[in-house]
């Protein structure tokens, strides 16, 4: 059974309140995936957003790869189960390029994952040059 987490009482400085995270992944003491998951109606509250980039700065700083992907979907709470690796990457946010932004191309979540995996195995490539060189043969290729 679900049970909810009411966070209050735990307000700080009059306004800053905690915020969720829908996953993480810690792979190999190398890098780091955070995950945030929206419904395609609903916007990333900029504080939650603002979280998550310090995260994967902090993450970086510490010598380890690290992105952020905020995704959407469609399904409505009472049509079952929100599959994460099948939701859209709406916006990407790379440790080392610092700024939110969309993928270039309509992408699932699962893709991202494995590309991002793939690239950024060896720290000196620029996973995110890399990543957009894939989506742009990606799209020559269809």
């Amino acid at each position: 059974m679900k049970q909810l987490i009411d966070f209050q009482g735990l307000e700080l400085d009059s306004g800053i309140y905690p915020t969720d995270i829908d996953g993480i992944i810690e792979y190999h003491d190398l890098r780091y995936i955070v995950f945030e998951v929206k419904h395609e109606s609903s916007p990333a509250p900029v504080g939650q957003k603002l979280a998550l980039q310090r995260m994967v700065d902090d993450f970086t700083k510490s010598g380890k790869r690290a992105m952020a992907i905020i995704c959407d979907h469609n399904i409505q709470a009472n049509q079952g189960a929100v599959v994460a690796a099948k939701c859209n990457v709406r916006e990407v946010y790379f440790g080392t390029e610092r700024r939110w932004r969309p993928p270039h191309h309509k992408m699932k979540v699962r893709e991202m994952v494995d590309l991002f995996l793939k690239y950024s195995s060896d720290a000196p490539k620029d996973i995110e040059t890399i990543i957009d060189i894939h989506q742009a043969r990606t799209i020559i290729d269809f």
